[in-house]
């Protein structure tokens, strides 16, 4: 716990665990545990570290690549930023959910995220990072081949960005240029793009990946020798063994294009080796390629081999594009018999393409006008609204004249007193109700907010004034009694993170040096048990711990569930002083836990001989 030395922060508190969690010199899972900490006190409390907790979570569940986490909670934090109308995590909300989205090849819809997330923070009037999700959604545009669309957006991007503190930004958006104007063969565009985007990067590895791309144009452009000392010129010492693979295969691949005399085979194998290693299926696409070519007229049979492979990896990755050019390969490498099998192929993808393409860009369009015509329609509405209630006030002016003169021809006297008195009654009844109901609201405020620290402040007082020891025992029971109200009112989330948040419960009680262990959580197939049986169990084993914090003094607590074919049980033990057997009979807290298990037609039985013991048997 040296980091928790290192704070220099007391205390134990939402504020507390965060601030560990920070801590530089942590590991990415020791970070992930104190802010689970942070997070338990956050829920209990819904206070202000809340949000910023689960934005951090999410970004720390990315860098293990636990994405699944990552995006559970990704929502989870745009829902409860939605419910306290917090329009910055909103924004941040879906800019982390886009992310995950991202890492996990959905470019589609993180780029619906993206949008959303852009949205919000041009509310904030924060240009730069509108400016940021717009490059990020010119990205998601490019993988689906959107090329000017993903164009249209870097562009844009660019325009809210600052050329000096948004550098990186700056690189990527001028990357998605070159490579829609190098995909519309558009060479000497995207030669310039690259040379724009060389003035922002920021490490010597984006150096390297952007004269790799430029090489590769120049290799397109038939500009063999320009394309070869800029590979040449490349040091791959250091770089990663992806990097390195792609530079050997793209530089060997154009020394044969140059001389078609030299070998390179061992070169072009290599490469493709340690992309099978790292598992990199884009880069073999290329590897695969170039094999496929490079032993087209030395040894047929192989290049028809490496052709084969070609289409597999550009099927698995959903690349049209390699996939039309591995095709157009096996129709002229295979045997007559399989020709037609491949050029049937050949001849629907392409056809399929275009088609593809349009629909994919027609796509993002819809989801950019779908948002822009949502903002159109709530302005509208609140026109159409404002222009309603105009109306509707006009209408009651006139009905109201034309009432009073009806009643002023007719028994004026006996109707206009008689409707006065209605009046009088209704406003009255409303004014004594929204008293009662106000004063309903204050006085629950007051305990959950104002009473608990209100004694507590006494205790302290009585403290320095050495006052009566029971007296203070009495006041402390009041103030834990009342804080339990708010333990007691929080929300119970049933979905897939009902274990981790009845994990958190279970393991926020103990006190002091009180061990608790948890056996067979994980085990339990939570799908299977109604949202309402969820909640029973979790209050009856929150009921259980607060049991144990107050009565029993354990120093060790074990809780073992059991997963069978048709209830599953749940043993709790203590090693406390136990519950006098009156106290099972008539105490009020126990009470309500048999009666909870008993609604949803589950049983419990209790055991106090040594320690306390309980065991729950719940239906599925």
């Amino acid at each position: 716990m040296s980091s928790e030395k290192k704070s220099g922060i007391e205390g134990d508190s939402a504020v507390y665990y965060y601030t560990l969690s920070m801590d530089k010199e942590l590991s990415t899972r020791e970070k992930l545990h104190f802010l689970n900490r942070s997070l338990i006190h956050s829920l209990r409390h819904k206070d202000s570290m809340l949000l910023k907790g689960l934005s951090q979570k999410v970004y720390l569940c990315n860098i293990l690549k636990q994405y699944d986490s990552s995006l559970y909670y990704a929502e989870k934090l745009i829902r409860y930023a939605e419910e306290s109308k917090d329009t910055l995590y909103l924004a941040k909300g879906y800019y982390r959910k886009a992310r995950v989205l991202s890492y996990i090849h959905n470019p589609r819809e993180s780029f619906k995220s993206a949008i959303a997330s852009q949205k919000y923070y041009q509310a904030l009037g924060d240009s730069a990072q509108v400016g940021m999700r717009l490059v990020e959604m010119a990205i998601s545009q490019e993988r689906l081949g959107d090329y000017s669309g993903s164009q249209e957006s870097a562009s844009e991007g660019i325009s809210y960005l600052d050329r000096n503190q948004h550098q990186a930004y700056f690189a990527i958006a001028h990357n998605c240029i070159a490579i829609s104007y190098r995909k519309q063969k558009l060479y000497e565009n995207a030669i310039w793009e690259y040379h724009n985007g060389l003035k922002y990067v920021t490490s010597g590895r984006d150096s390297i990946s952007f004269i790799n791309n430029m090489a590769i144009v120049q290799r397109d452009m038939g500009n063999i020798k320009a394309a070869l000392v800029l590979w040449d010129a490349i040091d791959t010492s250091g770089l990663p063994a992806k990097t390195k693979a792609r530079i050997l295969d793209n530089r060997a691949y154009a020394g044969w294009l140059e001389n078609p005399a030299i070998n390179v085979s061992n070169e072009l194998n290599i490469a493709m080796k340690i992309r099978v290693n790292e598992e990199d299926i884009e880069g073999l696409q290329a590897s695969f390629d170039h094999l496929s070519r490079y032993f087209e007229d030395k040894d047929p049979s192989k290049a028809l081999f490496y052709a084969e492979r070609y289409l597999e990896v550009a099927t698995a990755y959903h690349n049209s594009e390699d996939r039309l050019d591995a095709l157009k390969r096996l129709v002229n490498l295979t045997e007559e018999n399989n020709t037609k099998r491949y050029a049937t192929q050949y001849m629907m993808l392409n056809d399929s393409i275009e088609t593809a393409r349009l629909q994919t860009k027609n796509a993002f369009s819809k989801i950019k006008y779908d948002y822009t015509r949502e903002e159109q329609q709530k302005l509208k509405y609140k026109s159409a609204k404002e222009k309603a209630e105009i109306l509707l006030r006009n209408e009651k002016t006139e009905n109201l004249i034309l009432i009073t003169i009806v009643i002023g021809l007719s028994v004026i006297g006996y109707l206009w007193n008689s409707l006065q008195k209605t009046r009088e009654q209704a406003r009255i009844s409303r004014e004594t109700q929204e008293a009662i109901y106000n004063t309903e609201i204050r006085l629950s405020k007051k305990v959950h907010d104002e009473l608990a620290n209100g004694i507590y402040n006494i205790m302290t007082q009585m403290e320095e004034n050495e006052a009566n020891e029971e007296m203070l025992d009495r006041l402390e029971k009041i103030y834990n009694m009342t804080r339990d109200i708010s333990r007691e009112s929080i929300r119970i989330d049933t979905g897939p993170a009902f274990a981790e948040e009845l994990a958190f419960m279970l393991g926020s009680y103990p006190p002091g040096d009180t061990k608790i262990v948890i056996l067979g959580l994980d085990d339990v197939p939570w799908s299977k048990i109604t949202a309402e049986k969820k909640i029973v169990l979790y209050r009856v084993l929150q009921e259980l711990m607060t049991n144990m914090k107050k009565h029993s003094s354990a120093t060790f607590v074990g809780i073992t569930f059991l997963n069978t074919s048709k209830v599953l049980k749940i043993n709790y033990s203590d090693n406390g002083i136990g519950i006098p057997s009156e106290m099972l009979k008539f105490g009020n807290g126990l009470r309500n836990t048999e009666n909870r298990i008993l609604f949803v037609n589950g049983c419990i039985t209790f055991d106090t001989d040594k320690g306390f013991r309980a065991e729950i048997e719940l239906p599925y």
